[in-house]
């Protein structure tokens, strides 16, 4: 008589389904694989795991200035919102520019501890090192998820986004070539990626380092649009924390569930 199989079993089982359908050919249709690994998990209770960790990347360069206020608004409504959803995150903040490519706002704090960002804190000012800020970013991220397996704490779904105004212009560590390795490793590895771009084809610019369509925004360089795109990525975000892992990664070139409020708006 054959043994039942253990929960470790079953849990490398999926995460060979899992790397196979994620590596399906483009256009492929694999709801049905989707829904039969959801049955697969479901009949053997293998446990999801709800944590989140969120990097959110601001862009503080110069362009920024006229809608400072709108995006330190927007950032306060996303936090505030987070804060009363049910579910663990920690959410690790850093701002962006010519003179500092990397300057953390809020270091892994949970997301209900979190202070209202202002505007002593967010001035932008210089150039835009989009390549370096998301490099570093990604990075700092890979020795967290290492010192966490290390002490055997448990796991957390990385989410990182990007938002930004303008084109990269003053990168001087990473090149485009090496960010898209690093999304692409990562995205493989189960991270979801974001990006929400103004004054620019955001589709194209996200294309370039490794984004997927269904991930990325535009929104226009205005008060409504700023709200627009903060209330999208505030609602996509709620929509990812409700789910268990395995949804997440399935659903990982899908962040925005298809409707994208600051696109739709501009449209209607």
């Amino acid at each position: 008589m054959s043994k039942k199989p253990t929960t470790d079993d079953v849990g490398q089982f999926i995460d060979q389904l899992e790397k196979q359908i994620n590596e399906a050919p483009d256009g492929l249709n694999t709801n049905s694989l989707r829904e039969a690994l959801r049955s697969i998990v479901e009949s053997f209770g293998v446990p999801g795991d709800d944590r989140v960790k969120i990097w959110f990347l601001l862009d503080r360069s110069g362009s920024m200035d006229s809608l400072a206020e709108d995006v330190i608004g927007g950032f306060n409504q996303f936090v505030t919102e987070q804060a009363a959803k049910p579910g663990k995150a920690r959410l690790t903040a850093v701002q962006f520019d010519g003179q500092n490519p990397f300057e953390v706002i809020y270091d892994a704090q949970q997301i209900s501890t979190v202070g209202q960002l202002t505007s002593s804190v967010y001035r932008p000012r210089a150039s835009t090192p989009l390549h370096d800020a998301m490099g570093k970013l990604i990075q700092t991220a890979d020795r967290r998820v290492a010192n966490r397996s290390e002490k055997n704490k448990p796991k957390e779904d990385q989410l990182v986004i990007v938002f930004t105004d303008g084109l990269e212009n003053a990168s001087l560590e990473f090149d485009r070539a090496q960010v898209f390795e690093l999304i692409k490793e990562r995205t493989d590895a189960g991270w979801t990626f974001v990006f929400m771009g103004a004054n620019q084809d955001s589709y194209a610019e996200g294309y370039k380092i490794g984004m997927d369509d269904g991930n990325v925004q535009n929104y226009n360089a205005t008060p409504d649009s700023v709200k627009n795109a903060f209330a999208s990525i505030s609602r996509a975000s709620t929509d990812f924390r409700a789910k268990d892992s395995l949804q997440r990664v399935m659903d990982q070139k899908y962040f925005f569930g298809g409707v994208k409020e600051a696109e739709d708006a501009e449209k209607g």
